[in-house]
């Protein structure tokens, strides 16, 4: 592992990050606020006239990249006339293949050390003349200041604390993290689901069932994703005992691990038996599509529950924190699970969000059960 990457991985080091981001964007919005204009509430005549529009949502996080998403699917079907570029990230790029998109802008965290490229990237922004700029998202300081850079005619945002320096301001803030783009869609007049979106082909999911047998049976298995970010994650008993009672019941199953969770592979691969089996490192596109073969996803509030969320997969919402909440998705056959405790033999006591009189119980019975039941109910098309 390369030490910068290493760096930005420590949990020490993330918190520190994150609060000195907090104290520099207080700063900045204190510094902006007073050069602010004003501008109108969002409405239909915002498009009015526009042929060419940017969206503007460079995060890093595969989460927050593809919770924006769905506005591109609204704009399309909505706007076919219109040209829709989209400004994101290098390493979030393979989410958006099959969207339909002329353009799509990638922002590299390589550029603040070849700010040539970054140069690059604003000349090409400012070439394509855009009529409209939309900030997809509130608070990112980045995502502002592109849609000044690439000096679009008109810019458009969500509320918030930079708000007067829009054009066009929507005119209801998201209640919901899966609401970003479906609020702005909806002041603009165009139906919008409140859920990301992927595209994931039918030959994407062949090829990945092609070379893990589980993925090609009858019953489609479960997965469970190890990961979180800082106070999100669960501990590693947890994961084994989980897997211990699937293993149990027969329950086949896949275990996903991200790139800071190499060092769990280990004694993961030796509580798995006969029905279990730890999938290796994945190119984001085939991880994709092995989430869509799933039966249902158990994650902790993990940038995979929303990508499991947009391809429709049930998910089984493992939450840590109270502001996991605002980013649970909240389908027909999503279920959310508040600070699971584990114990050491296999009984879990579980504090639900609403009072439950089976609060008490076996994990790895309610997953299963629930995701059977209500996937078999809700079946999704994931066309």
């Amino acid at each position: 592992m390369l030490p910068f990457t290493y760096l930005r991985r420590h949990s020490a080091l993330r918190r520190l990050g994150q609060r000195l981001e907090r104290g520099t964007k207080a700063w900045l919005y204190r510094a902006l606020t007073p050069h602010a204009r004003g501008h109108r509430t969002a409405s239909p005549a915002a498009l009015d006239g526009v042929r060419r529009v940017l969206l503007v949502r460079p995060n890093f996080r595969i989460g927050n990249a593809v919770i924006g998403a769905r506005l591109i699917q609204a704009l399309a079907e909505g706007r076919p006339d219109m040209e829709i570029d989209y400004l994101g990230t290098d390493t979030t790029h393979a989410l958006f293949a099959g969207m339909p998109l002329s353009n799509y802008h990638a922002l590299s965290r390589g550029m603040l050390v070849r700010p040539w490229r970054l140069l690059t990237l604003v000349s090409r922004l400012r070439r394509r003349r855009y009529d409209l700029a939309i900030q997809v998202g509130e608070g990112s300081l980045t995502g502002w200041a592109f849609t000044r850079l690439c000096r679009a005619h008109r810019t458009l945002g969500q509320r918030g604390r930079l708000e007067a320096s829009y054009d066009w301001v929507g005119q209801t803030s998201p209640r919901h993290a899966h609401e970003q783009a479906s609020t702005l869609a909806g002041d603009l007049g165009l139906p919008c689901p409140s859920r990301p979106w992927l595209v994931v082909t039918m030959a994407e999911r062949a090829a990945v069932a092609g070379r893990w047998h589980a993925l090609s049976e009858a019953t489609a298995p479960l997965g469970i994703f190890v990961g979180g970010h800082l106070d999100k994650r669960l501990p590693l008993a947890f994961w084994q005992a989980l897997m211990e009672e699937l293993e149990r019941r027969r329950r086949p199953y896949l275990v996903l691990l991200g790139p800071e969770e190499a060092a769990l592979r280990a004694p993961l691969e030796r509580a798995c038996s006969d029905t279990g089996h730890v999938l290796p490192q994945l190119p984001l596109r085939d991880f994709l599509a092995v989430l869509a073969n799933l039966g249902g996803l158990i994650t902790p509030d993990t940038g995979p529950m929303h990508l499991a969320a947009a391809l429709e997969v049930p998910v089984i919402a493992l939450l840590r924190v109270e502001k996991s909440r605002h980013f649970a998705p909240r389908g027909a056959a999503d279920l959310i699970l508040f600070q699971p405790t584990p114990r050491p033999c296999r009984r879990v006591r579980l504090r639900l969000p609403d009072p439950a009189p089976d609060a008490c119980g076996i994990l790895s019975r309610r997953v299963s059960d629930t995701l059977g039941r209500r996937a078999g109910a809700c079946a999704p098309d994931r066309r």
